[in-house]
């Protein structure tokens, strides 16, 4: 855990932070000052963990991955260095990060992949290093069932696991699963006793250390009860177990009970806003780039808002702390009360931008689309950057971000990678061989559909291990179906087991075709085949061809009729093909899709060929359903219009807009009336989600010039905030463009 050194309280003032001084991260190195504050006698320093881990399990080897995964953390909770401090109302822990990650899991993925299914993971390195498709296993996208947890607390938990195992007659496989379970949370309640042992000891903890005896037997009972354990779930999963925990719940709807119930026992308002601010100040302090997701808002069952007094309450102290992490996901519907949503849109205007509304009713449908009950659709969580599921499912086995540039490639390179030249084993017509665009975009998705194939049957061929790679005692025991079942969430425990091809560039892709569609075939103003050759010589000698396309009005995110219906082709394409497409019989599940990029804009753009829309090899692509950068020219409402002719309902995953404002367009009443006008458009235009950078092209000059003026200058990236002065140039440069753009 990151732990602030009491003398970096300086900036605390009347016990949270004052807006008037920036909260500065950098300050707070997440692990640099790791054994600084910890004293030797509390646990063996967190660079031997991994020592300590490796040597427990020569012994272990015997046993079934799911045990020896427990046995670890079981070693990392009984020796991990811990602290407290009385100006500070949770705890600190030493653990170095992901040991067990470290350890175990990163060398039993190794073995299946290059192992057990060396062809497998052959394939999937292949297309990650030709940039085609990045597929990965994945423990980065899941969420506990807090309404449960919340309810039972850990040891109701143990308890039930315990109950579950002696109503049936088991399997060796399950008696392992069910011994994992009681191995990690007896292992949890024994470190919360070592917590509040050294409490105890600590003069000015007293009350943290309550909380904790409190909490190591019961479900939680106050507000700061119910925010310790959510932390403490929180730091053993994700930084001890190797489960990162995608949402710290529905904040609003599940911890109202307990602010109101302090509320009537006697508490002020000023002393659980204290509680809240240094919950928050734990996850701000940490420095996680992606940041944490929390949501507010939602339905209630009968059509009213979740949104209560502590909803208001969160965003308040969130705002006078001056924070960006954690990440804050608002489920807006048209019940969500406007000066709530107002609150929310005047703290990204005023730089506070690590905000992302998403649409309740839009996800409602979705889900329901695919089978999900009317109430488990209401109470879905939202998590990660703003993607979606219902409670107790496993989203996603496996992580798979698709690049719809590269088949673009194939078509024009007779089936060759256009930056490699490797043949992608499947051949195309030559260039002067297409006699329409028809015939030429029927080639595009031909090799489209068999990447989509390939994808699928590399993530299939892998996911049947994916228990044994990571086994999830910790997460499992959360979901009454892997109690039911006796099986781990990640092998067909969890309720929904789905996975999802994220779709890339799909700006990117919808400007070139309608380029070529345009100045090859309608105007036939050049051949295709001059075309390619002007892109493999990433345009040396053909500036005025590359300005031309590069210039042409004809671009997705401005509500063009052409661009826009090559997004919405391709996103029906690429629908019909994918969902509902079972995956590995091990789980039980089927595929989905989403419009997501993460960093792959970064990651895959250099490992893709010059475009036809006047992009240069190896720069930036475009991002989740957004114009590419500097091409939304036409305002903020054209973006809007673009993005919501892709149905968000005919998948399950995000299709997320990111939005550029000028300051001066979002000044005063009428500016913050404007906001709320292009957010409720999108809303009923059934947009699935939208965040929004409020900059101009001036200042982020300034920024890039004399970064030592903006150190608090926040930039929402792709699902999560940074710093801007911990992007670099290549990404700085591309936010200019965006803002040079708006108009």
């Amino acid at each position: 855990m990151q732990y602030i050194k009491p003398q970096d309280y300086d900036y605390i003032t009347d016990k949270y932070h004052d807006a008037s001084k920036p909260f500065d991260p950098l300050k707070y190195n997440r692990w640099s000052r790791r054994d600084e504050i910890f004293s030797d006698e509390s646990g063996i320093p967190g660079a031997d963990i991994k020592g300590g881990i490796l040597k427990q399990d020569a012994q272990l080897k015997h046993l079934p991955h799911s045990i020896r995964k427990a046995k670890a953390l079981e070693f990392v909770l009984k020796n991990t260095r811990i602290s407290c401090d009385s100006r500070d109302i949770f705890p600190a822990i030493n653990s170095a990060d992901r040991p067990i990650a470290q350890a175990l899991i990163y060398k039993w993925r190794s073995e299946v992949f290059y192992s057990v299914i060396p062809e497998i993971g052959a394939k999937r390195d292949h297309l990650e290093k030709s940039g085609i498709v990045a597929i990965s296993p994945d423990y980065d996208h899941s969420v506990p069932y807090w309404d449960r947890m919340f309810k039972i607390g850990f040891s109701g938990l143990l308890n039930e696991s315990e109950k579950a195992r002696r109503s049936r007659v088991l399997t060796s496989e399950q008696e392992a699963f069910f011994e994992s379970i009681k191995i990690t949370y007896e292992a949890v309640i024994e470190f919360i006793g070592r917590l509040e042992t050294i409490a105890k000891k600590t003069k000015g903890s007293e009350k943290l250390a309550s909380a904790l005896s409190s909490i190591k037997t019961n479900p939680p009972k106050t507000f700061y009860e119910a925010l310790l354990f959510d932390y403490l779930f929180f730091m053993i999963s994700e930084h001890v177990d190797c489960m990162q925990v995608r949402s710290l719940c529905n904040f609003d709807r599940l911890l109202y009970s307990y602010y109101k119930n302090d509320l009537e026992n006697g508490a002020t308002e000023e002393e659980l806003r204290t509680e809240l601010a240094y919950f928050l100040l734990q996850f701000a302090s940490i420095g996680n780039y992606w940041g944490q997701p929390v949501f507010l808002g939602g339905e209630k069952a009968d059509g009213s808002s979740e949104i209560n007094e502590l909803s208001y309450v969160f965003l308040d102290v969130y705002d006078k702390m001056g924070l960006y992490n954690p990440k804050i996901q608002i489920k807006i519907s048209p019940t969500t009360p406007k000066d709530f949503i107002c609150k929310a849109l005047d703290m990204i205007r005023r730089g506070n931008n690590s905000i992302v509304f998403v649409n309740d009713h839009q996800i409602r449908e979705a889900l329901i689309n695919v089978g999900v009950s009317p109430e488990e659709a209401r109470l879905a969580n939202v998590k990660g950057c703003y993607e979606y599921a219902p409670q107790c499912s496993i989203e996603t086995g496996a992580m798979v971000y698709l690049n719809l540039m590269k088949p673009l490639e194939y078509a024009l390179h007779e089936g060759n990678d256009g930056v490699t030249g490797a043949f992608s084993g499947s051949s195309s017509p030559k260039a002067e061989e297409y006699t329409s665009f028809e015939e030429f975009y029927r080639e595009y998705k031909r090799h489209l559909a068999l990447i989509i194939d390939q994808s699928i049957e590399v993530a299939n061929g892998f996911e049947v291990y994916l228990s044994e790679m990571n086994p999830q005692p910790l997460l499992s025991a959360t979901y009454p179906s892997c109690l039911e079942k006796g099986a781990d969430a990640l092998k067909n425990g969890s309720v929904y087991n789905e996975d999802r091809i994220l779709f890339g560039f799909i700006a990117e892709l919808a400007d070139s075709l309608t380029n070529i569609k345009k100045y090859v075939f309608d105007k036939k103003m050049l051949t295709l085949s001059a075309l390619r050759d002007a892109l493999d010589s990433d345009f040396k000698n053909n500036e005025n061809l590359r300005l031309k396309l590069l210039n042409d009005r004809d671009k997705y995110g401005n509500n063009k009729d052409l661009p826009d219906s090559f997004a919405t082709d391709i996103a029906d394409y690429v629908c019909n093909l994918v969902c509902g497409v079972p995956n590995c019989s091990a789980r039980g599940g089927s595929w989905n899709l989403g419009f997501h990029v993460a960093r792959h804009s970064y990651i895959q753009g250099p490992k893709t060929a010059s475009s036809p829309n006047g992009r240069l090899r190896g720069t930036e692509l475009s991002k989740n359903i957004s114009a590419s950068m500097g091409m939304n020219r036409e305002g903020a409402t054209a973006a809007v219009l673009s993005a919501t002719k892709i149905d968000a309902t005919k998948f399950t995953c995000d299709a997320a807009l990111d939005l550029g404002l000028l300051p001066s367009a979002v000044k005063g009443a009428d500016g913050l009336e404007a906001m709320y006008g292009l957010l409720t458009t999108f809303v009923e235009r059934g947009g699935h989600a939208m965040h929004i950078n409020v900059f101009d092209a001036q200042t982020l000059r300034d920024a890039q010039a004399n970064p030592e003026k903006y150190r608090d200058l926040q930039i929402r990236v792709c699902g999560w905030n940074v710093l801007w002065n911990n992007i670099n140039k290549e990404e700085q440069d591309g936010f200019i463009r965006q803002a040079e753009a708006l108009i």
